[in-house]
């Protein structure tokens, strides 16, 4: 719920200084590069409770290992368990990963569909997820929002978003955010922000390129001068 509809210039100005900050500070991993629907599909996979740094060393050595879904269909469980004990919550890993491939496979035909319900049909694929295949790997517009994107959009339109506001309503306060053209630099910038100077440690402050506009820490910037 709104409290305050956040008025167009500075849902506007969000987008460009966000787009901004993203050419120019966004992370590079390997899985950025080449964005297939299947290659996003197992990202997520890996990213699940992981840090990116330990995804990144070990995204290259599954992709070779089992390059398409019918590999994973065909492999042992327990094989695909082992090879996944690098990168931790290998038992949960290998079942989930195994059980969207053969539901893809039996329903889809192997390949991954493109709109966002039947994305989420899929078992272990959830909202973010499909998102990210859709807006990474298909070049389809849509919000993929995670708990970066939500402290990021939280902070910023502090004043305008209830306290208990839900992650379906942020949800849908960012279809109107994202940029149709640019949604793939959007999501990516919600992720990155979030990730490196809105995080869950704390604000950045002075370094946030959101500072200006952003709620919370203009808050926090008024109360510090009066006290």
């Amino acid at each position: 719920m709104l409290n305050n509809c956040p008025n167009r210039n500075k849902k506007k100005k969000f987008v460009t200084t966000l787009l901004n900050w993203e050419k120019k500070f966004g992370r590079d991993f390997s899985w950025r590069q080449n964005r297939s629907p299947y290659n996003v599909f197992i990202t997520e996979f890996l990213l699940k409770r992981t840090t990116s740094t330990a995804a990144q060393k070990f995204y290259i050595q599954f992709l070779d290992r089992y390059p398409t879904l019918f590999e994973i269909k065909r492999s042992n469980i327990h094989d695909l368990e082992q090879f996944l004990q690098p990168i931790g919550l290998q038992k949960q890993r290998s079942r989930g990963i195994k059980e969207a491939a053969e539901f893809i496979i039996k329903n889809y035909g192997g390949e991954l569909p493109n709109t966002f319900d039947e994305l989420i049909k899929i078992p272990h694929v959830g909202n973010y997820s499909a998102a990210c295949i859709l807006s990474f790997g298909m070049g389809i517009p849509a919000p993929a929002i995670d708990s970066n994107g939500v402290r990021v959009i939280s902070n910023v339109f502090k004043n305008q978003l209830d306290p208990s506001i839900s992650i379906k309503t942020i949800l849908q306060f960012s279809w109107d955010l994202i940029s149709p053209r640019d949604h793939t630099l959007f999501n990516y910038g919600l992720i990155d922000l979030g990730a490196l100077l809105c995080s869950y440690r704390g604000c950045s402050k002075e370094k946030c390129p959101m500072r200006i506009i952003c709620d919370t820490y203009q808050t926090q910037k008024k109360q510090k001068n009066e006290s």
